[in-house]
């Protein structure tokens, strides 16, 4: 048992190394670059993991790594309420609701992109939902997870790949706000200059198409990559 041990052990600080060494290799991105005619606001920072249900992960050196919801969602939305599902202790599994998003009662739910064990909450993020605006990437996390398998962590978005994939999604998000609309493109209303959806547009939009939104933008497909 003792052998066994020792070589999951090393197997595991391995694929840590691994994915640190990926993380320092994509440093030289600019935080924010992205094509000049798909400037959107929202923040890609160097060395963040991004996944296509719309969570970041943030990797520590022990292992542990920090979740919160990105931009994209946090923009759909003007004043959350931010409902975390979990608690300190509790495991989660890929797929598992994780954290929910509350507005005029309506409601948008966030699975979890890994399997793994809370260790932390932010209960501050419960009391002040405007850090997912304003510190999202330092005070606006959500909570901390050890990894049951961190193979799932290679399967994420990092760097160039998380800018290309933003980009697709933002034109994704204005064909589905122009078929929510029964119109040939969205109103005019609902764009800022460059095409970005504005800011809180999920505010007059009815049930159907917030449960339409978080299925077509939400869901955890089967591998972060397909």
């Amino acid at each position: 048992m003792t052998v066994l041990f020792v070589i999951a052990t090393i197997i595991t600080f391995l694929g840590i190394d691994w994915i640190n060494r990926r993380v320092k290799a994509k440093k030289h991105v600019p935080v924010t670059a992205m094509p000049a005619a798909a400037q959107y606001p929202v923040r890609l920072p160097d060395g963040i993991f991004f996944t296509k249900s719309h969570t970041w992960l943030n990797l520590f050196p022990s292992g542990k790594v920090r979740l919160g919801v990105d931009d994209f969602v946090g923009r759909m939305i003007e004043n959350p309420e931010v409902v975390l599902l979990k608690r300190s202790g509790d495991q989660v599994s890929r797929g598992e609701p994780i954290l929910a998003l509350k507005d005029r009662g309506h409601l948008l739910t966030l699975r979890a992109p890994i399997d793994g064990d809370v260790v932390d909450i932010n209960e501050e993020l419960q009391k002040r939902p405007e850090l997912m605006k304003e510190m999202l990437f330092s005070d606006g996390w959500a909570y901390t997870i050890k990894p049951s398998k961190f193979a799932e962590l290679k399967g994420l978005l990092l760097g160039t790949e998380t800018q290309q994939w933003m980009r697709d999604e933002f034109a994704r998000l204005r064909d589905f706000f122009a078929g929510a609309t029964a119109t040939a493109q969205l109103s005019p209303a609902y764009l800022q200059d460059g095409g970005a959806p504005v800011a809180g547009i999920m505010n007059d939009m009815n049930e159907n198409v917030w449960r339409n939104f978080e299925e077509e933008f939400l869901t955890i497909e089967s591998t972060e990559r397909k």
